[in-house]
C-alpha cells in the first residue's frame, strides 16, 4: 500500500512537471518573422498593423517576400506588372500588387472579407452603438509608394433598434 502511495505521488509530481513546458508565443514568432529581410520591405512597414488577423499578415508577408524579377514573365521593356495574391481554404482575401518596370512594389490594394477585428475596432464599435451585433465586415488596405496607406475597415451592424447600419472604422478605432 506504502507503494501504491508514494507511486500514484510520485506519477502526480511528473505530471505537473510537463505542464510547465516552454513555448513560444505567437508574438515571438512573429517577432521573429518580422525582422526577416523582406524583398518589398517598405510595403511590409506600411501596411503593418500590430493587431492584425493572421491570415491578413500572412498574405501582406508572401506579397513583402514575392520578388518579380525573379519570375519568367518579367522581361525589363514592360511598363509595368500586376499580381494577384488571393487566399486559400474558402477565405476571401486578395491582394492586387503593382510592380513597376525595374521590379519595385509601386502601389497594392487589398480586400479581406470576414477578418477577426482587432480590440480597438470592436469596442469603439460598441461603444457608439451599444448592444450592435456584428454581421459582417471587410478590411480594406490602399498602399501607394507616393501617396502613403489607407486603412479602412467597413463593418455592418444590426442595431438594437432593429436597423442596419454601414460604418468605417479606422484600425485606431475611430468612426469615420
Amino acid at each position: 500500500m506504502k507503494n501504491l502511495l508514494i507511486g500514484l505521488l510520485f506519477l502526480g509530481f511528473t505530471n505537473l512537471m510537463f505542464s510547465q513546458s516552454s513555448y513560444e508565443s505567437d508574438d515571438l514568432i512573429l517577432l521573429k518573422y518580422k525582422t526577416a529581410t523582406a524583398v518589398n520591405s517598405h510595403y511590409l512597414s506600411a501596411v503593418l498593423e500590430p493587431r492584425i488577423a493572421k491570415r491578413v499578415d500572412a498574405l501582406e508577408s508572401k506579397v513583402a517576400q514575392y520578388d518579380i524579377t525573379k519570375q519568367s514573365i518579367f522581361d525589363n521593356r514592360s511598363r509595368a506588372y500586376h499580381v494577384t495574391f488571393e487566399e486559400q481554404n474558402d477565405y476571401k482575401g486578395s491582394i492586387t500588387a503593382h510592380f513597376d518596370a525595374r521590379g519595385n512594389l509601386t502601389k497594392s490594394n487589398e480586400r479581406f472579407k470576414d477578418v477577426i477585428l482587432p480590440y480597438t475596432v470592436r469596442y469603439a464599435v460598441s461603444l457608439a452603438y451599444p448592444d450592435c451585433i456584428f454581421k459582417n465586415n471587410t478590411y480594406y488596405v490602399n498602399y501607394s509608394l507616393k501617396q502613403g496607406t489607407e486603412k479602412i475597415y467597413k463593418i455592418k451592424v444590426l442595431t438594437s433598434k432593429g436597423s442596419y447600419e454601414t460604418l468605417r472604422v479606422d484600425p485606431q478605432g475611430n468612426l469615420m
